[in-house]
């Protein structure tokens, strides 16, 4: 494939985990507003805060998907670094893993930082 090609698939996993992402955001809080809403206060307010951080994870995943599109070798290869460091964070340290969705998101997202990561040669 040439790097054109590969730019526009990692791209579109990319984008597709943070899709996944933020879907998974929308349904913790959704979730979170009817734990308040029956009166589980502290499960509610877990619910809400996951569902913060992974609308604002989507996004960053969407923004440097869009951005490491471009013909850059060197904005690819910085897009590929931050992309399998954010993967492993979030698998790591702020659970992604413990939903499918957030599972999958977290896999797509490390598939994309390696394609953006090979791109970049």
């Amino acid at each position: 494939m040439s790097a054109a090609t590969d730019h526009r698939v990692a791209s579109l996993f990319g984008l597709l985990a943070a899709a996944l992402l933020v879907v998974q955001g929308i349904l913790d809080l959704v979730s979170g507003v009817v734990y308040l809403a029956v009166g589980h206060g502290g499960r509610a307010f877990g619910s809400l805060d996951e569902s913060l951080i992974l609308i604002v994870v989507g996004l960053i995943v969407a923004f440097f998907a869009v951005t490491g599109r471009s013909r850059a070798n060197e904005r690819s290869l910085g897009t590929g670094v931050v992309l399998v460091v954010l993967a492993l964070v979030g698998w790591l340290i702020l659970g992604f893993g413990g939903t499918v969705l957030g599972l999958l998101g977290t896999v797509l997202i490390l598939v994309s930082g390696v394609v953006f990561l090979v791109a970049g040669r």
